[in-house]
C-alpha cells in the first residue's frame, strides 16, 4: 500500500494521504540495492580501522630503525586520536552542508592521501602532523558513515544493520595485522610500503562518490525534491514495489465549499432543506432582504415591547424584550434572522 489513512478536520470520514519519502523508504523491505549501500559502507569502516590498527606495528617497527623512544611514540599515536576528536566535531557540520556522501568520500581521500604521504616522512615531527591530519579525516568519516547507513535501512532492521556496519571494524583490524605481520616487520623499509598501502582509500573514494547515493532527508532539506525521487523510487524498484501515483491538489477554494456544505447540512442546521438548496431560515430571510423593513418599535401594532400584541402572529412565538422585524408591504411581522 502506498497511502495512509488518517482522519480529516474537515470530514467525518477518513481520508488517503500519501506518504512521505521517508516512510516509503521504511517500510521496504532489505533489497541487494540496501546490501550494496551497506558493503560501500562498511569497506570504508574496514579501511578506517586498518589505518587505525596498523599505527601501532609501525611504531613498533619505528623503533627499532629509528631507535624511537617511547614518548615520540606516544605522540605519533596521540595525534591521530586527537584528529579524531576534532574532526567527528566537525564531519556532522560538514554533513549537513554538503551532502552525507561528498563527506564520506572526502574524509577517504583526505586521510588515505595524508596517509600515503606519511610513508615519504623523514623525522618523527612531519610523521605527528601527517597523522593529525590522518585523524582528521578519520573522525570526520566514522559518523557521517554510519548516518548515511541508517537514513537508508528499514525501519524494522534498522538497529541490525548498524550491527552488520560495526562488524566490518573488526575486519579492518584484522587486514592491519597482517600487513603488519608480513609487510612493517619485513625489513627497514616495510613500514614504509605498509603506509603506502593506505593509499587504498583515496582510490576507494572513487567508488563511494560514483556507486552510493545521496541522503534522501539531505536532498529534501535541501529543496532537490526531483533528486530526492529519483533515489526512493530506485529503492522502490529494487524491492519490487510500485511508485505511488500523485494526487491532485486541494485548492483553498475547495475546502471553503465543503466547509460551507457542512455547515448548511441538515444535521447541524436541524431542518431540512428546501429544494433550492437553501435552509427555511435562510430563505426566509433572503426574502425579507430587499423589502422595506423597520423594527417594531415604528409599528406599535406589531409586537408586545412595542405596543398591542404579545405574542408574533408568524412564528406563534412570545416575543419578550427581544425586538422583531416588520416589513412595510406586510402587517404582520416576520421573524428576527440569526445572527
Amino acid at each position: 500500500m502506498s497511502h495512509q489513512t488518517t482522519s480529516s478536520p474537515l470530514s467525518p470520514t477518513p481520508v488517503d494521504r500519501p506518504l512521505t519519502r521517508s516512510q516509503r523508504l521504511d517500510r521496504l523491505p532489505f533489497t541487494r540495492k540496501h546490501g550494496k549501500i551497506l558493503g560501500a559502507s562498511g569497506i570504508g569502516w574496514a579501511l578506517d580501522a586498518m589505518d587505525v590498527g596498523l599505527i601501532s606495528f609501525v611504531i613498533a617497527a619505528l623503533s627499532v630503525h629509528w631507535e624511537l623512544s617511547k614518548a615520540d611514540g606516544s605522540l605519533i599515536a596521540s595525534a591521530g586520536f586527537a584528529g579524531m576528536a576534532i574532526g567527528a566535531s566537525v564531519g556532522g557540520l560538514l554533513a549537513d552542508r554538503i551532502g552525507r556522501r561528498s563527506v564520506f568520500a572526502l574524509t577517504l581521500l583526505v586521510y588515505g592521501l595524508a596517509t600515503g604521504a606519511s610513508a615519504l616522512a623523514m623525522g618523527v615531527g612531519a610523521l605527528i602532523v601527517l597523522r593529525f591530519i590522518v585523524g582528521l579525516g578519520l573522525g570526520a568519516e566514522l559518523p557521517v558513515a554510519s548516518t548515511l547507513m541508517s537514513e537508508f535501512a528499514p525501519a524494522r532492521i534498522r538497529g541490525r544493520v548498524i550491527v552488520w556496519l560495526e562488524a566490518f571494524w573488526a575486519l579492518g583490524w584484522i587486514l592491519a595485522a597482517v600487513i603488519g605481520t608480513f609487510v612493517a616487520a619485513s625489513g627497514p623499509t616495510g613500514w614504509r610500503w605498509a603506509l603506502a598501502i593506505g593509499l587504498v582509500p583515496a582510490v576507494y573514494s572513487l567508488v563511494i562518490r560514483l556507486g552510493v547515493p545521496e541522503s534522501v532527508r539531505f536532498l529534501e532539506q535541501k529543496g532537490r525534491h526531483e533528486e530526492a525521487e529519483k533515489v526512493v523510487r530506485e529503492l522502490e524498484s529494487a524491492a519490487g514495489i510500485d511508485a505511488p501515483k500523485p494526487r491532485p491538489h486541494r485548492t483553498k477554494r475547495h475546502w471553503s465549499r465543503r466547509r460551507r456544505s457542512r455547515r448548511r447540512s441538515p444535521e447541524r442546521t436541524g431542518s431540512q432543506p428546501m429544494r433550492s438548496g437553501r435552509s427555511p431560515s435562510l430563505t426566509r430571510y433572503a426574502a425579507m432582504r430587499g423589502s422595506g423593513r423597520r423594527r417594531c418599535a415604528d409599528a406599535p401594532r406589531a409586537c408586545g415591547p412595542c405596543g398591542s400584541a404579545s405574542t408574533c402572529p408568524t412564528t406563534g412565538r412570545s416575543s419578550g424584550s427581544r425586538p422583531c422585524w416588520w416589513t412595510a408591504a406586510s402587517p404582520s411581522p416576520s421573524p428576527s434572522p440569526s445572527r
